[in-house]
């Protein structure tokens, strides 16, 4: 274990990140859906028509990962990929009714995650752990832009189907 004792935050937040995404995952195997195939049909809701490409630069995965991403989403129902008219070396994506009415049925997620996992935790140490938690964020950020010389993208677009999640996180 390097420096496990030492750095029992870090493990901490590891194993809450990875809990959470197991969690997430659980609740949306039912869907026959992943944590990052419903980003995507989030990213392709608030974004309709997007190209595959935007859709990886959102997601921050490589253009062949999406590419075999939206192979299984299209094979699956939930999504359609046509041509681009402007750029036939581009596809377009939309959501399909089945997407849509998968996506209503599963908004009660979020909330339900949330609720679960902060439990017990009072609003008083919820905002405390808001605070140190994006303090930390901050101060990684300005670490990493520093060494590469620029902005670090960590702040990308969030689903419109995640904010009450992404907010329920700001106000831990």
């Amino acid at each position: 274990m390097i420096g496990k004792d030492k750095d029992l935050l870090g493990s901490l937040i590891h194993d809450v990140a990875h809990l959470l995404r197991l969690d997430i995952d659980d609740r949306l195997k039912v869907h026959n859906l992943t944590r990052v195939k419903w980003l995507a049909l989030g990213v392709i809701q608030d974004n309709p028509h997007i190209s595959q490409s935007s859709l990886a630069t959102n997601l921050e995965l490589g253009n062949a990962t999406v590419g075999r991403l939206v192979d299984r989403l299209v094979e699956r129902g939930f999504v359609d990929r046509d041509n681009d008219p402007n750029d036939r070396r581009s596809y377009l994506l939309s959501l399909t009714p089945l997407a849509e009415t998968t996506i209503d049925d599963l908004s009660d997620v979020p909330d339900a995650l949330r609720d679960d996992a902060l439990s017990g935790i009072s609003q008083d140490d919820r905002t405390r752990l808001s605070g140190s938690l994006v303090e930390m964020k901050t101060n990684l950020k300005e670490r990493l832009a520093a060494l590469v010389g620029g902005l670090i993208m960590i702040d990308h677009a969030v689903p419109a189907l995640f904010q009450d999640t992404i907010t329920m996180a700001a106000s831990i």
